[in-house]
């Protein structure tokens, strides 16, 4: 098994406290970014909360990493992304392929995400899960420390046939599917990025190469 670390400029970007879900989501620009935070409590999530005065807010966090894939060029079995998770751990979420453009992570890239269409309504009609390319499942529990991740059959080729894998993990249930968190909800998970002091909680993939065969089978004539 081989490891490969997340670059340093992983982070997040978020439309934060905005007056409608439709605000939150329906664009490719985020109000806020970070490639230098060491951890987040909220690096990825879609909610709701009440507002001063009254009325309701909506939020979106999504986050960004990419792996130098240069020095891998047979087949990979099977990877794992490892993320460390701290509180909060109230959402769900699902790793996708993003744009290289994160490779210089800032506001604009809130929408660098492969085939991902900013149409919102809320309620379904700008579901993202037949355009985007998944890299996983849905995790739908996540807890502290680290949280594995099984990367697919489109990761592990992506991992082989490309220098470099970019991957953004969205909450699935509300940001992918385009559902707008109702009442006062808090789909939240937090972990850690790079920037954290040394490697003991840093974002990483252990891979597997898969076993390379040689076909030696001798074949004897036979008379007939």
């Amino acid at each position: 098994m081989a490891t490969v670390y997340a670059d340093s400029q992983d982070g997040y970007i978020t439309r934060f406290n905005q007056s409608s879900w439709s605000n939150a989501r329906a664009t490719t620009t985020g109000t806020n970014s970070s490639s230098t935070i060491q951890n987040v409590a909220f690096g990825v999530g879609a909610w709701a909360a009440a507002a001063r005065g009254g009325g309701t807010i909506f939020s979106i966090y999504r986050s960004f990493f990419f792996f130098d894939t240069s020095g891998i060029s047979s087949n990979v079995s099977e990877a794992t992304l490892k993320i460390y998770g701290r509180s909060l751990t109230n959402g769900d979420l699902i790793a996708v392929k993003s744009n290289s453009d994160i490779e210089t992570l800032g506001t604009g890239d809130f929408g660098s995400i492969v085939g991902w269409n900013t149409t919102t309504d809320g309620s379904g009609g700008g579901d993202n899960e037949s355009n985007v390319t998944k890299y996983s499942a849905e995790i739908s529990t996540w807890g502290t420390g680290y949280q594995d991740i099984a990367l697919n059959s489109t990761a592990l080729a992506d991992m082989r046939d490309d220098d470099k894998l970019y991957i953004c993990l969205l909450n699935t249930d509300y940001d992918l599917r385009d559902i707008e968190p109702t009442g006062s909800s808090d789909n939240r998970c937090g972990l850690y990025y790079s920037a954290y002091t040394g490697t003991s909680r840093d974002p990483y993939i252990d891979y597997t190469l898969a076993p390379t065969t040689t076909d030696n089978s001798i074949f004897f004539g036979t008379n007939f």
